[in-house]
């Protein structure tokens, strides 16, 4: 065993804290968290008040779906709640608060002792709290700081990066992961301090553990282990027990390996997980113990073979049956000697209503989701994700390309530091995972080279395996790593996607990091073939990406595979990019609209392609009928089309009818990956499709569409009853009298939610949804749409009910969401109605917790944790009934904590027994006429129009809304861009220049050029060069406002080495502000932009910014901008 000491935390594990011995974890989550905005960058009126809530949680919710190219909310919140001490609280041991995401800073108080302001980022830190807590009514605040347009960190929003064009994802403003409270010994294993990894031939596994001694005195202390297989037996070799001092404040790292000639692999198929339980045991008897998993597998990459070769060894693999040699051109990924193809998908960690602020359910929903669409490998994007999506990728045996950050640089000492610091953190949290394949320093880099390699041999330092089997990369752009991995988008940004298998299987490509295409929820043509500049239909979209997985399968024996771009369609601040959907209703933005389900994680007609190909039928069968949301696809009967069908079954017949009366004919799956199932040009008669998918000549899926303006389909009355295979619809459950009235009761509301006036079976009127009712969040900002993104329908039948009608019609969203209704005091009966339209088409084994919320009347929560699938399967009603009692005259309805998704609502009924409330309700003021005239004067108070008044309420129609669609949005219907990023742009041709240099035209630019080979131009801004100096370049600029700000320098370096250049700023009397050598990377194919800052704030003034150097040779500059 090595002992160490330790100047720098360097070590990590992927752990699951247990209570045992004296360590114990407690989740903060939970607890009475208030918060408020202490200030802010929001243009649009934002509550200062005080408000409950539970963690995680993000303050930027929706305010970057706006439509404006920066809408995103940028401020400081402060965080606080109280705390009592577990009973296990001992004054003798160490405790620790872990705060796993604060964005950007966290300065954290707890008793009134001031514990520092600290990075929070995208990665965890953790505090000694033991001389500030106690054992009962602790107070902790927190106040999170993430100011708009900063320049020391890596996870920059999109919408503020200095350089122009620049658009990436938000960033979140809050405690929006866990915060977990730890009791310890004072000596213990700190966080993410095991470290367990296994050499190339996957033969022998090393570890090391970080230990602290938190006492103001030494001890003894006693090192074991108990190494677990994965079928959580214990394994026949061990660790031998250590004895170790350990100073006072001191850290160690112990360290030691063990010869594992028989170990479980861990691989996609068999993702073995052993468990190494560590501890450590005091002189005194208190002992900490921590249980971390891990896995032993063998990985290359190509790059990491010729990188062998180059060292002149052997590009070799290893597995089961030993090493064995491959071919230098060998393209392929392998994992335990065996070629693994590939099929990942990108995601952004965003969801509409609370961006990042992901919570444990919203994490495994997103994860089952991606691995029912078929995926095999994940790639962040583009900054570390929340801990237990890695612990799924461990369990579920997908391959993780994780990411530290995108497309970032800022020459100043600040963002180097706290850069690797993120870093090492980053790398600490993750590498015990044998899920992680590759470390992503940057996607699309503009990080130095010699910083880029900097970072990359910290990260071999922390990770051994970084050396000869996880590779580094960059992707789409960068220098300095093992790899920069290509993104090839041919089809969607030009290119000849029909050449994309000989294009991957080029060794300068391989794999590829992005793919992917635009595209426009409900849009569809009749033309299933791709159209390079046609409309974003869902039908390109779909026939580019199967394409593309088509031809990427049949190159899948010399590449390694490919990655989609990207699951959910995401915040993407820094442009314009309003066409995420056909009905302008469903439009937000900016989002990068290419994801396979929407923001609100509507399933696309492409996820159902990616089921059909990549998941098994005898696992999970299905069928999709496409399309769901073409309903008016068809304007007269006898109709000879096309049907197109995903499924990953055998064959599929299809009928005009629901019981296979009226046989259209029979698709044969070609089980090819990359192609679908086709039934050409069926002669339709009815305004139904039935599809039944077999397998082995037994059906087991089932689905059904429904269209307009063709004739009703004979049995179509029985639709209420029709039960779909594989779609979880528990027929037991029917209750034809699902919308009778309770016996007794007077209704004194029936509102159709998210729908018009309707009239149903038993001539109950549902009243329409409004603005009388009901708001959203997109009512609280001024020139919006109150209603956006916040109501879609379905075309499906829906079981259970004569009534589809009323439940085809829903509103969606989360907190914001909520019904109001005048009511005089007393108890109430309330009916809630629901369907899940989205989760379980086309059939699924389990989807249970896809979405999970409550439901709260007058502040308390009676309905709890509601999983609609679980209760009702797919398509199915679902009634809930309350008893509520109103006290002020009024009830709400809300939807306080959704756990993951989005909470849905179809109906809301009221009703009373009372004859004294039945005989208030009458009174002139609860009339519907006399509460719209209210409704109207509200508005007015609030500063509303006469014309706003008049369409979104008093002549509101949600029919009319449905109408409303456009495939590309003017942009004289978008709003005002009241926060576009600002810049003052300074010519070169304005500045002073003196050297080697001449005028110059390149790539549509003026400009200056450097070369050791032009004639000296000596002028007077020779003045600012050094003894040392014969080139340079003065700019002259102003400010108006005391304030940091961005520079940012145009240029081309043509050398092709970085070049060094000396940038000062200086005042406008001489005196130096800033004195800093940048680094000017090569970039021979176009401009490019280096950031920097003034380092501090600047007063009001006139200033010069002098670049100078012995030789600016080969270096072109455009100009200068500030901001």
């Amino acid at each position: 065993m090595k002992i160490h000491s330790l100047t720098c935390l360097a070590l990590g594990l992927c752990m699951s804290l247990s209570l045992s011995a004296q360590r114990a974890s407690i989740s903060l989550d939970k607890q009475n968290w208030r918060t408020y905005l202490s200030k802010t960058s929001n243009t649009q009126p934002t509550s200062l008040d005080t408000i409950d809530v539970k963690l995680p949680h993000n303050w930027d919710d929706y305010y970057g779906y706006r439509q404006l190219t920066h809408g995103n909310l940028h401020g400081t919140a402060v965080y606080s709640t109280r705390f009592d001490m577990p009973a296990e609280w001992q004054a003798d041991q160490a405790y620790f608060i872990r705060f796993e995401g604060v964005g950007t800073y966290a300065h954290v108080r707890l008793n009134g002792h001031d514990l520092g302001r600290h990075l929070g980022g995208r990665v965890s830190f953790t505090l000694d709290v033991t001389q500030a807590v106690k054992a009962k009514d602790n107070y902790l605040e927190v106040t999170a700081e993430h100011p708009d347009m900063i320049t020391d960190m890596p996870c920059v929003c999109g919408g503020c990066s200095s350089e122009w064009g620049f658009s990436e994802g938000s960033q979140p403003l809050g405690i929006y992961r866990p915060v977990v409270l730890e009791m310890t010994p004072k000596v213990r294993i700190e966080p993410f301090g095991v470290h367990v990894w296994n050499n190339d031939a996957a033969n022998k596994i090393y570890y090391s553990v970080e230990v602290k001694n938190y006492d103001t005195k030494a001890h003894r202390i006693t090192l074991s282990q108990d190494l677990f297989t994965p079928q959580a037996q214990i394994n026949d070799k061990q660790f031998t027990d250590r004895q170790v001092d350990i100073p006072a404040g001191a850290t160690l790292i112990l360290q030691d390996s063990m010869a594992m000639p028989k170990a479980e692999l861990w691989s996609h198929a068999n993702p073995a997980l052993y468990s190494l339980q560590t501890r450590v045991k005091m002189d005194g008897g208190a002992e900490d113990k921590l249980s971390t998993t891990f896995g032993i597998r063998s990985i290359s990459w190509p790059v990491k073979r010729l990188q062998a070769i180059a060292r002149g060894e052997k590009a070799m693999i290893y597995g089961p049956q030993g090493a064995r040699e491959v071919d230098a051109n060998d393209g392929r990924f392998y994992i335990n000697g065996e070629s693994l193809f590939l099929n990942g998908v990108c995601e952004y960690e965003h969801l509409l209503g609370q961006g990042h602020a992901f919570s444990a359910q919203q994490v495994e929903a997103r994860v089952q989701q991606m691995l029912n669409a078929g995926f095999n490998a994940f790639r962040d994007a583009h900054q570390p994700h929340h801990l237990d999506y890695q612990k799924y990728w461990d369990k579920y045996g997908v391959m993780f390309w994780t990411q530290l950050s995108a497309h970032i640089w800022y020459d100043t000492p600040e963002f180097r530091a706290n850069f690797k610091a993120q870093l090492r953190q980053w790398v600490k949290e993750r590498r015990n995972c044998p899920s992680v394949v590759l470390w992503g320093l940057q996607n699309e880099s503009t990080l130095p080279t010699e910083f880029a390699k900097e970072c990359c041999e910290i990260i071999r330092e922390m990770d051994p395996t970084a050396h000869n089997m996880r590779a580094i990369t960059t992707c789409n752009g960068g220098t300095g790593t093992d790899w920069n991995v290509i993104q090839n988008w041919s089809g969607t940004y030009s290119g000849s996607p029909e050449k994309y298998d000989q294009e991957l299987s080029k060794p300068s490509q391989l794999l590829n990091g992005e793919y992917g295409a635009w595209r426009t929820l409900d849009l569809h043509e009749e033309d299933f073939t791709f159209k390079q500049d046609g409309p974003y239909t869902e039908e390109r979209f779909c026939s580019l990406m199967e394409m593309k997985v088509r031809l990427a399968e049949q190159a899948k024996d010399s590449v390694c595979g490919q990655f989609q771009w990207c699951y959910t369609s995401h915040d993407n601040p820094g442009r314009r990019q309003p066409d995420d959907a056909w009905r302008v209703m469903d439009r937000v933005g900016p989002v990068n609209y290419k994801g396979l389900v929407s923001p609100w994680e509507e399933p696309l007609d492409i996820y159902y392609m990616y089921r059909s190909h990549y998941v098994k039928a005898e696992d999970d069968p299905m069928v999709y009928i496409v399309s769901h949301t073409w309903p008016e696809r068809f304007t007269e009967p006898k109709y000879k089309v096309d049907i197109h069908l995903f499924s990953n079954c055998d064959s599929v017949k299809l009928y005009n009818d629901a019981y296979e009366k009226y046989y259209l004919g029979t698709a044969v799956n070609p089980k090819v990956k990359g192609e679908h199932l086709i039934l050409p040009q069926v002669l339709l008669k009815y305004n139904t499709l039935l599809a039944v998918a077999y397998v082995d000549g037994k059906a087991v899926a089932e689905d059904l569409v429904l269209y307009q303006a063709l004739p009703e389909a004979p049995g179509n009355d029985k639709l209420s009853t029709r039960v779909l295979k594989a779609s979880n619809v528990k027929s037991t459950a029917y209750n034809k009298h699902l919308l009778k009235a309770a016996k007794g009761y007077r209704y004194l509301y029936r509102i159709n939610c998210g729908g018009d006036e309707y009239v149903d079976s038993y001539r109950q009127v549902w009243q329409q949804d409004n603005m009388l009712y009901s708001s959203s969040w997109s009512e609280k900002f001024e020139d919006m749409h109150p209603y956006q993104a916040s109501q879609r329908r379905s075309y499906d039948p829906v079981y259970g009910t004569k009534d589809a009608a009323l439940f085809q019609h829903f509103r969606f969203g989360r907190h914001q969401l909520q019904y109001r209704f005048a009511l005089p005091n007393g108890t109430y009966r309330v009916e809630l109605y629901f369907v899940e339209p989205w989760h379980g088409t086309g059939g699924a084994n389990n989807l249970q917790a896809q979405r999970v919320f409550d439901v709260a009347f007058n502040g308390e929560t009676l309905i709890d944790d509601l999983d609609i699938w679980s209760m009702a399967g797919h398509d199915a009603a679902l009634k809930q009934v309350v008893e509520v009692e109103v006290k002020d005259g009024s009830l709400l309805i809300d939807f306080p904590e959704v756990t993951c998704g989005q909470a849905i609502v179809s109906a809301i009924a009221i009703a009373s027994k009372s004859k004294a409330v039945a005989k208030a309700f009458n009174a002139p003021s609860y009339s519907h006429e006399a509460q719209m005239a209210n409704r109207e004067a509200q508005l007015q108070a609030e500063k509303r129009s006469a014309s706003f008044i008049r369409d979104y309420l008093t002549q509101w129609s949600w029919s009319k809304a449905d109408e409303d669609r456009v495939a590309r949005m003017p942009a004289e219907r978008l709003p005002e861009d009241k926060n576009p990023r600002t810049k003052v742009n300074y010519p070169v041709a304005k500045a002073q220049v003196s050297g080697a240099y001449k005028a110059d035209f390149q790539r549509k630019k003026d400009c200056y050029f450097f070369a050791d080979t032009l004639a000296l131009h000596q002028t007077q801004a020779a003045a600012y060069c050094q003894p040392e100096e014969r080139d340079c370049v003065v700019f002259d600029f102003s400010v108006g406002l005391a304030q940091l700000y961005a520079l940012r320098i145009n240029y081309r370096n043509l050398s092709t080495d970085d070049l060094m250049i000396r940038l000062r700023l200086l005042a406008s009397d001489g005196r130096v502000l800033k004195d800093a050598v940048l680094t000017f990377t090569p970039n021979d194919r176009g401009w490019k932009a280096l950031s920097t800052t003034t380092g501090s704030y600047i007063n009001a003034g006139d200033y010069k910014v002098v670049l100078s150097a012995p030789s600016l040779n080969g270096l072109a500059i455009e100009s200068l901008d500030i901001q």
